[in-house]
């Protein structure tokens, strides 16, 4: 799956090719439950729900990604840092200075808008330091460096970060400590 993620960062294909794409993938997956009987039950009931639940999925998948954008494999994070080991991006993950996301099937993500000009955003760090140092896990983070943010005038931390004004990134700041004591006491 992460050659997949990789390949399809810049893939401006059209929405014929990713429908395609898509049918193909899910024809693959389909023969893979059916050969190994993970998939018993063929009613027409049985049926529509699949096919609603995978439309759903879809849905559910775009905003996602409408939100949070591309995201990037460990070997695409070591090239986007200048070739780094892959000791060094996991010591910045363990250290709280670089964002990973697990999905539910494993694959282990860096959201792409955490680098900008082959660096990790100024100023994103500390946040990191702040938030994910409350016990939250990388989604979280991730959800919350996207919001639009009411005590900011409805841009995200990530808005504030990129604007480099250094008044609103302080109360950027106080915003993330506040709101991690709080995600750390309900913890």
């Amino acid at each position: 799956m992460s050659d997949v993620i990789d390949r399809l960062q810049g893939d401006t294909s059209t929405a014929e090719n990713w429908r395609e794409r898509v049918l193909d993938g899910v024809g693959r997956r389909l023969d893979q439950m059916l050969a190994s009987k993970e998939v018993t039950d063929f009613s027409g009931e049985a049926e529509r729900a699949t096919v609603n639940a995978m439309a759903d999925a879809v849905l559910a998948a775009n905003r996602i990604n409408d939100r949070l954008g591309a995201f990037y494999t460990t070997d695409r994070v070591r090239k986007v840092l200048g070739g780094i080991s892959r000791q060094a991006v996991s010591e910045r993950v363990k250290n709280d200075r670089l964002l990973r996301v697990t999905t539910a099937d494993g694959v282990v993500l860096f959201p792409a808008f955490q680098f900008a000009h082959g660096a990790v955003v100024p100023g994103l760090q500390k946040l990191l330091k702040v938030l994910l140092g409350a016990g939250v896990d990388g989604w979280t983070v991730a959800y919350w460096l996207t919001a639009r943010l009411a005590q900011l005038g409805e841009t995200t931390a990530l808005d504030v970060l990129t604007s480099g004004d250094t008044d609103r990134i302080a109360e950027l700041e106080k915003l993330a400590a506040d709101d991690a004591a709080g995600w750390h006491a309900a913890a």
